[in-house]
C-alpha cells in the first residue's frame, strides 16, 4: 500500500516512497523458523513501525555498542511525513502477517557470552531467560545516497556496486532473546533502484556492530 505526503516537497514524498519498499523488502527478509513456537501465544519475530537506527530505547539492548551515524547529514524530515511512515510500516507489517511492536522485555535475561561457562562451549541455565527464541527488528529512516560509513566497512578491495540513479542507505537493528541470552546486531545496508523493474533492491549489507 503506498501513503502519499499531501503537504510536503518531493523530497519528502521520496522519502516516503523509498521507506515503503525498503521496509517491505526488510520485512520480508526476515525468516524464522517454524519450529520456534513462542510461549503464551506471543509472536517470534516483532518488527517496530517506528524509525529507529541504534536508538537504545527502542533496541532494548543490554550493554549496546557506541552510537553509530548512518551519515553525519541526511535529508530533513517533517512530523508530517513521519507520521505517514509510521501508518505506512503498519499497513505493510498488517498485510505480511507480522506483528508490530515495541522490543521483548527480558531484562534479567543476560547476555549470550555472559552465559557460557569459562573455557567451554556450555550454556548455563538461567530460568529468567525465555524458553524460546525471540526476535526484534527496528528500521532506520532512509538516507537518500550511498553514505560514507559504507566506505569505512567495505572489505578492502571490494568493489564499489554499481550506484548510478537513485541509492538508500538505511540501518537495522536485531536483538533476539531466548534459553541460550540476548544478542544484538547492527546493521548497514544500500539499496538501489533497478532499472530492470523499478523497484528497489538490496545491493550491499554489512555487519557494523554487536553485544553478546
Amino acid at each position: 500500500m503506498a501513503l502519499v505526503v499531501a503537504c510536503g516537497n518531493e523530497s519528502q514524498r521520496a522519502l516516503v516512497r523509498a521507506d515503503g519498499e525498503i521496509f517491505e523488502s526488510i520485512a520480508r527478509s526476515q525468516v524464522v523458523d517454524s519450529s520456534q513456537t513462542a510461549e503464551r501465544g506471543e509472536s517470534a519475530l516483532r518488527l517496530d513501525s517506528r524509525p529507529a537506527g541504534d536508538n537504545a530505547e527502542l533496541a532494548a539492548t543490554p550493554d549496546p555498542p557506541p552510537h553509530l551515524e548512518v551519515a553525519t547529514e541526511g535529508d530533513s524530515s517533517s512530523s508530517d511525513a513521519i507520521g505517514v511512515i509510521v501508518e505506512q510500516r503498519k499497513d505493510i507489517l498488517k498485510s505480511l502477517g507480522f506483528e508490530e511492536g515495541g522490543p521483548f522485555n527480558y531484562p534479567d535475561c543476560g547476555g549470550a557470552r555472559t552465559r557460557r561457562s569459562r573455557g567451554s562451549r556450555t550454556v548455563l541455565p538461567d530460568p529468567k531467560c525465555p524458553g524460546s527464541v525471540r526476535r526484534y527488528v527496528t528500521v532506520g529512516l532512509p538516507y537518500r545516497g550511498t553514505a560514507a560509513l559504507l566506505e569505512k566497512v567495505r572489505p578492502p578491495g571490494s568493489p564499489a556496486p554499481d550506484t548510478v540513479g537513485e541509492a538508500w542507505t538505511v540501518l537495522i537493528t536485531e536483538s533476539s532473546v531466548g534459553p541460550g541470552g540476548q544478542q544484538w546486531r547492527q546493521y548497514v545496508s544500500l539499496f538501489r533502484r533497478d532499472p530492470a523493474n523499478g523497484r528497489l533492491a538490496l545491493a550491499e549489507r554489512f555487519l557494523l556492530s554487536w553485544a553478546e
